[in-house]
């Protein structure tokens, strides 16, 4: 039963996560192509600086949803 609960709060976790890297991909991808449609080097590189943060903003949320797996793992094995 507690491996149960637990893995619906895993899913439950992990789709909240999920749903939350909608919004910087779609970031990600506007900024990328905001700079594409560019020709000023300016703007290519605004688009450029907010793209890596969106990508870190990604890269962190992924990290959460990995510590989630191992942590669920872990109990799983006690």
């Amino acid at each position: 039963m507690a491996a149960s609960n637990a893995e619906e709060n895993l899913v439950e976790r992990i789709d909240r996560g999920l749903h939350g890297l909608c919004q910087p991909l779609t970031v990600l991808q506007c900024r990328l192509a905001l700079g594409e449609m560019s020709s000023e080097p300016l703007a290519m590189r605004d688009a450029i600086g907010a793209a890596l943060a969106e990508c870190a903003r990604l890269n962190a949320a992924v990290q959460s949803m990995r510590d989630l797996l191992l942590q669920t793992i872990r109990i799983e094995e006690s």
